[in-house]
């Protein structure tokens, strides 16, 4: 196929989940020297995701591929490859630098669980009432 176009046909190196995603990666391959183009990815739609693959393109309306040529694919993948961190736990915890967080003492967030959540909105709900009409109690025989 090379040798037909020249290394001219358009290859995918990757898949933004949206617009934006695709936009960063296509800022980084630009950067490099790498020229690229966003092409609107055809999506088998069902469910819940209908009304979002619905929205118009320029609307940033789901998922894009970035394409390059075929002769810089490798070159891409291999940027993409160097940059991305494909294990997001390690990264995560890398940025929440966790060994220091274990060190420092501090309690595990409540678990209120389903019934607990709604029970503390009914009380604040409540309380939140009774300080209103105290209030109005007050402003209306004073």
């Amino acid at each position: 196929m090379e040798g037909d176009d020249g290394g001219r046909e358009l290859v995918e190196v990757a898949y933004g989940k949206d617009r934006v995603e695709a936009e960063m990666i296509q800022g980084l391959l630009e950067n490099a020297g790498i020229p690229c183009l966003l092409q609107q990815a055809v999506l088998n739609v069902d469910g819940p995701q209908l009304g979002f693959a619905l929205l118009p393109r320029g609307f940033g309306g789901g998922p894009q591929r970035v394409m390059v040529h075929a002769i810089r694919a490798d070159s891409a993948r291999g940027l993409l490859e160097e940059t991305f961190v494909e294990d997001e736990e390690t990264a995560w915890l890398e940025i929440a630098n966790a060994t220091h967080l274990e060190d420092a003492g501090a309690r595990r967030p409540r678990g209120y669980g389903l019934a607990g959540a709604y029970a503390r909105i009914l009380l604040w709900s409540f309380g939140v009432l009774a300080v209103v009409f105290g209030v109005f109690l007050v402003l209306r025989g004073g």
